[in-house]
């Protein structure tokens, strides 16, 4: 699995690290060197590409690794993309109408909190029971969804809104395309029980038995 890198993310090396724990083969691939043929999964991590400029995400959805991130989704293959991920995928216009917005207290929010499964058929949340309660951390200062219109697409949802995200939306997956998925919570920092605060447990250890399960037998 391909985890990509940009100017200014800094999660891929978590990201890999959590891959190759649950038994699966991941690379921090440079954005300029992406090529989706050779991969069979990609991860957008978080962090803060190109410095947020224009906003989050905004420049990195326009490289030519998108454009392959693109392809990689149209031939199937799953994708997520996680906070500063999500919000590429979003700029990029895979998940639909809608925006992640500037946090409603306009601060950067970094804490643990609940988050419901809403949708267990994708790629990421095979392992999950739909209404499924569990615990991840978000950090970011632009993950408030704004929608006209209440989305059909919801993966995860908020049980403990941190941000004032219309619907509780935590994550999506893309209307036309259930291999890929994005969320604001990170799930490669709530994959290990040693990493958990006390009274939270690593609610993120299934997004990557999930990953695993559907390489090898498909979903």
């Amino acid at each position: 699995m391909a985890v990509l890198k940009f100017p200014g993310t800094n999660g891929d090396e978590d990201v890999k690290h959590v891959v190759n724990l649950y038994g699966m083969r991941g690379e921090v691939v440079w954005y300029k060197e992406f090529k989706q043929s050779e991969w069979d999964a990609v991860v957008l991590a978080g962090g803060f590409s190109y410095a947020d400029r224009l906003r989050a995400g905004a420049i990195a959805s326009v490289t030519s690794a998108m454009d392959q991130v693109v392809e990689a989704a149209e031939e199937g293959k799953p994708v997520l993309g996680i906070c500063n991920g999500f919000q590429m995928l979003m700029e990029r216009g895979l998940m639909g109408n809608g925006a992640l917005l500037h946090n409603l207290n306009n601060r950067f929010v970094c804490k643990w909190v609940k988050v419901m499964v809403v949708d267990n058929k994708t790629p990421w949340t095979l392992d999950y029971e739909p209404g499924e309660v569990v615990d991840m951390p978000v950090a970011h200062a632009e993950g408030r969804y704004f929608s006209e219109s209440e989305p059909n697409n919801v993966v995860f949802k908020y049980v403990e809104n941190p941000n004032g995200s219309m619907w509780d939306v935590a994550g999506l997956h893309s209307p036309e395309l259930k291999n890929v998925v994005g969320l604001m919570p990170h799930p490669e920092r709530a994959a290990e029980e040693v990493l958990a605060p006390p009274g939270r447990g690593p609610g993120g250890s299934k997004v990557w038995t999930s990953l695993r399960r559907a390489l090898k037998h498909g979903w």
